[in-house]
């Protein structure tokens, strides 16, 4: 068997796996952990239960073609995904290691001619120079941000969430991966924290896993006006997958009983 493309780094291995999805395509994985699965042949084949929900979440994007923002890059599944749907759709990726960049690229190119801006950087410190140079016009903008399975504390405060809404355009959504795992509480303060900037929240989820008794992901969807939480549950409802893991949507009340503690930048 031909050796997989690989990337070794001081901090991490990466590998391309080829055909670990149903429809072929490549798993990136980083020190054993799957990350993401491109299917370059065919960018709107989702594989992984929580990028399919994300899949889900855009049901509640205004119809148009998209100005998004991505923080966090692993395969690039989800750029591909929105220009497979909206090839006119201004995107702008950011990523961290731009080593993994340019290893995914290298392998896995992006469409010839996609409106795909990548750009090397912490997410955070990319939203505040966004800021600084007024660009606030991001119809979607999805954390998608994790450094050995953990979330990184400074995009998870309260303050972050602040700047990022300050980036949304007027009808824009925010859509944030959350995952319980070495750090169980991150999701419900992560919860808590996008609450209180945008009250109008919806989270894609188990209830195990809002509860906290269970690894696995959430998630969160938010704007300034009410959300179509109808159409998210109606295409997680079509999706066997999303039904199989138990994914549900939870807004409201019902929604705040799971909000944990509101992390500040300043630490206790």
């Amino acid at each position: 068997m031909e050796t997989p493309p690989t990337l070794e780094t001081a901090e991490y291995r990466a590998e391309l796996q080829p055909d670990r999805g149903s429809n072929g395509g490549f798993s990136l994985v980083i020190d054993d952990v799957t990350q993401s699965h491109v299917n370059p042949d065919d960018p709107l084949d989702l594989q992984l239960p929580y990028v399919r929900r994300i899949a889900a979440a855009l049901s509640a994007l205004p119809v148009g073609e998209p100005a998004v923002l991505h923080l966090g890059a692993g395969g690039l599944t989800l750029p591909r995904y929105v220009h497979a749907l909206h090839p006119r759709s201004r995107q702008r990726v950011v990523e961290l290691h731009p080593e993994l960049l340019e290893f995914v690229t290298r392998h896995l190119p992006l469409p010839e001619g996609a409106p795909i801006e990548l750009a090397i950087g912490d997410a955070r410190a990319e939203v505040q120079r966004l800021r600084a140079d007024d660009d606030a016009n991001w119809d979607l903008v999805l954390v998608d941000i994790f450094a050995g399975g953990i979330v990184p504390r400074h995009v998870t405060t309260l303050e972050f969430f602040e700047e990022l809404v300050s980036l949304l355009s007027p009808g824009g959504v925010l859509i944030v991966n959350c995952l319980n795992g070495a750090e169980p509480r991150v999701t419900s303060d992560t919860l808590a924290a996008v609450l209180d900037v945008l009250p109008q929240t919806l989270a894609i989820a188990s209830e195990a896993v809002l509860m906290g008794v269970a690894p696995g992901n959430t998630i969160i969807v938010a704007s300034r006006h009410p959300l179509d939480a109808a159409a998210v549950a109606r295409r997680l409802a079509a999706d066997p997958v999303s039904v199989a893991t138990g994914a549900a949507v939870v807004d409201g009340q019902a929604l705040e009983m799971f909000a944990g503690e509101v992390r500040r930048d300043a630490l206790p």
